[in-house]
C-alpha cells in the first residue's frame, strides 16, 4: 500500500504510537497530520506528543493538534466533526492510524471521513508485546455511538455481538448492561501475545456452558478483519432482532464492525469504556496491519 495524503491519529504514551509515526513519515511523508489527544491522559501523552511535534518540524510537515475528552463524548464528537469537516479532504487519501485510537473515535472518524468523500485507508501497528498482568480495568457505563446507534425495532429482542479481548470484566459489563436475549462472543484465534491464556481460556471458562452465549472464532488480522465470519454468525438473526455490536479485541476488528454497520445500518455500535489503562500497556512495535475501506 502506498501511504500518502493526510494522517489522523490519537496520541498515546505507548512506544508504538511514536515508533509508528516515525516509521510512517520515513516511508512516505504525509501531506499533513491531525493529532488528537484525550485531556484525561494529557500528562501521560505529553512526551510523545512533543516528539511528534519535533518530527513534524524537522520534516516541514503541517500538524494540527486537538483535545478530546472521555468524560464528554458530545464535545469530543463536535471537535472531530468540526476539524474533519473543514479539512478539505474530499476526494483525497486519508489514512487513519487506529493503533492507539479508542474504538468510539475510530468509528466516528471513519464515518465523518466517508461523509466528506475522502478515500480512507487505515493502519494498525502491532506491539512487540503486551503487558501480561493487565491492560485495562474498572469498566465504565457502555454507550451507543452517536449517529451510529442504528434503528431499533419495537418489540424485537436485543442481541449482542462482542469481539473479545483480555478484559473479561468489560464483556460481563456489556452483557449485564444491555441484557440481551443472546450474546455472540467472537474470540480472537491464535497464540500471539498470550492470547490463549489471557483471552480464549478465560472466556470459554466463563461462558462456555452459558445457553445465552454463543462462542465463535474470529481473526481480526485476516484480510477482511473478520468481517465475513462475523456477518455469517448474525445474518439469519438480523431481520427480527436489534443488534448491538462492540469490539474489545484487536483494533482491526473495530473496522470489521464498522463495515458491518454500514452494510446493515439498523445495527448499533456500542463503546465500552475503561476507567483505567496500564501505564505499561505495551512495549515496542511489531508489524503493521493495513487496509482500506
Amino acid at each position: 500500500m502506498s501511504y500518502s495524503g493526510a494522517i489522523i491519529m490519537v496520541a498515546s504514551w505507548e512506544e508504538r504510537f511514536l515508533f509508528g509515526f516515525q516509521r510512517w513519515i520515513n516511508q512516505s511523508p504525509p501531506a499533513n497530520a491531525l493529532m488528537y489527544y484525550y485531556e484525561e491522559y494529557a500528562k501521560e501523552t505529553e512526551k510523545n506528543r512533543t516528539q511528534v511535534n519535533k518530527l513534524c518540524e524537522q520534516k516541514d510537515l503541517p500538524l494540527n493538534e486537538y483535545k478530546l475528552s472521555f468524560n464528554d463524548p458530545a464535545r469530543s464528537w463536535k471537535v472531530l466533526y468540526e476539524t474533519i469537516k473543514v479539512s478539505e479532504m474530499a476526494g483525497k487519501r486519508v489514512t487513519v492510524d487506529i493503533t492507539t485510537m479508542p474504538r468510539e473515535t475510530i468509528w466516528t472518524v471513519l464515518d465523518l471521513l466517508e461523509e466528506v468523500g475522502a478515500r480512507v485507508a487505515y493502519v494498525y501497528q502491532k506491539p512487540e508485546r503486551y503487558n501480561t498482568e493487565w491492560l485495562s480495568r474498572d469498566p465504565g457505563r457502555p454507550r451507543l455511538v452517536y449517529k451510529l446507534a442504528g434503528i431499533a425495532q419495537l418489540g424485537a429482542p436485543t442481541k449482542l455481538i462482542i469481539l473479545t479481548g483480555y478484559d473479561l470484566d468489560r464483556v460481563k459489563q456489556l452483557i449485564a448492561f444491555f441484557e440481551p436475549e443472546l450474546s455472540f462472543l467472537g474470540i480472537q484465534v491464535g497464540d500471539q501475545f498470550y492470547n490463549q491464556s489471557l483471552n480464549v481460556e478465560k472466556h470459554k471458562k466463563e461462558f462456555g456452558s452459558d445457553p445465552g452465549v454463543k462462542l465463535f472464532d474470529v481473526d481480526a488480522y485476516s484480510n477482511d478483519q473478520g468481517f465475513n465470519i462475523i456477518e455469517e454468525q448474525i445474518k439469519s438473526h438480523l431481520e427480527h432482532s436489534n443488534f448491538i455490536m462492540s469490539s474489545l479485541g484487536p483494533k482491526p476488528s473495530a473496522v470489521a464492525l464498522y463495515r458491518l454497520h454500514k452494510l446493515h445500518p439498523e445495527t448499533a455500535l456500542a463503546y465500552a469504556p475503561s476507567g483505567e489503562f496500564n501505564p505499561e500497556y505495551s512495549y515496542g512495535i511489531g508489524e503493521p496491519v493495513v487496509g482500506q475501506l
